[in-house]
């Protein structure tokens, strides 16, 4: 899947982001009639060979597994899936060309070890989750290693992309399921076999909500023109390089120079990377980190004290982010020392001129 295999360099640390909401009893949001406490969901599964038929499957959560069952046992499905490329030595060759094409840097060795050791799942966004959709959320998931593996097109998941708006080149098997995530709550819902039809109405809805998303970039981008503010070469630049900068008043003055800051942060196209240097002790029961829509607290405390909170949760994040898809990671440096990257994917295609909207960072180009 396109853009998606850079994402193989950081160790998802999906379960690490929120600690999953406890069991409860609530009304469910797809079905206010009945009051319950969700013990297992259905999702869908579509194989890459069309000649076998698609599945609805069920899935038990385990106590305070809502959130990482299904991707933990879809690493185990994809870690399993052999394509048309045969050595491991041909994988990595071709998976090493997809990493070094999407970063624009030479990937070394020992990154490549690692990475060719690790089994990714990739999401990808059929319905849109959002304040349009009451944070209902519909993914495809699919092998991130998938093309490095040789795997065969999947051409009913391709489909039913299509069909959604969202055309995606997909190959090996595929798997569908619904979500709901508002932030105080993440929950996983039943997606049925008899759902996947091009004449479902999620589907009309993702369509809508897909090609309007477009619509709006396209706007940008034919607005820019006409006020000059590109010419003839941006055309082979990213839409995201030529988006001016917003001008909310209430972003001026955001960042800090002469605060001591102990992240840095970048971007690039959807994603907001933070960089926090810690010391070569740290491990995952260290750091917490807690991401909602507009805010993110991280704590490390292997920090001296008076410096442990990073980010404070109480500062508005610039935009929203979408929760589903930020992840952060510990890597080592080659100094023996560790870092923590943070990856937020942005909400809404728009650069960001500060990091939060007070006390923020100036960014890292």
């Amino acid at each position: 899947v396109g853009g998606a295999v850079a994402a193989v360099l950081r160790e998802r640390s999906v379960t690490a982001r929120r600690a999953p909401p406890a069991p409860s009893t609530r009304v469910s949001r797809f079905d206010r009639s009945t009051t319950m406490t969700r013990t297992s969901f259905k999702y869908v599964y579509i194989p890459a060979d069309a000649s076998c038929a698609m599945e609805e499957l069920t899935m038990e959560i385990p106590e305070g597994k809502e959130m990482e069952c299904l991707l933990d046992t879809l690493k185990e499905h994809f870690r399993s899936s052999s394509g048309t490329v045969g050595s491991s030595a041909e994988q990595k060759a071709i998976f090493k060309k997809q990493l070094e094409e999407q970063s624009g840097k030479v990937i070394d060795d020992s990154l490549m070890d690692i990475a060719s050791r690790m089994q990714m799942v990739q999401p990808v966004a059929l319905l849109p989750g959002g304040k349009a959709t009451d944070w209902e959320h519909i993914n495809l998931y699919v092998d991130d290693r998938g093309i490095s593996k040789g795997l065969p097109r999947n051409d009913r998941a391709c489909g039913l992309a299509n069909e959604c708006g969202a055309p995606t080149d997909i190959v090996g098997d595929a798997f569908i399921a619904r979500i709901l995530d508002d932030d105080d709550r993440f929950e996983r819902h039943d997606f049925t076999l008899a759902e996947v039809s091009s004449g479902a109405p999620w589907v009309k809805r993702a369509f809508e909500l897909n090609i309007k998303k477009k619509q709006n970039v396209g706007d940008v981008q034919e607005q820019l023109r006409a006020m000059g503010a590109v010419n003839s070469a941006a055309d082979s630049l990213n839409l995201q390089d030529a988006l001016p900068e917003p001008t909310d008043p209430t972003l001026l003055g955001a960042v800090d120079h002469d605060m001591k800051h102990m992240y840095a942060w970048s971007q690039e196209g959807e994603d907001v990377v933070v960089t926090v240097q810690v010391p070569a002790e740290t491990s995952k029961a260290d750091v917490r980190c807690d991401i909602k829509r507009q805010s993110m607290h991280l704590e490390v405390a292997t920090l001296p004290e008076g410096s442990r909170v990073v980010v404070d949760g109480a500062l508005e994040l610039c935009f929203e982010v979408t929760t589903d898809e930020c992840s952060w990671s510990i890597l080592k440096n080659k100094d023996g020392t560790k870092r923590i990257e943070v990856t937020l994917t942005k909400g809404k295609e728009m650069r960001w001129p500060c990091f939060t909207r007070n006390k923020s960072a100036p960014e890292t180009k």
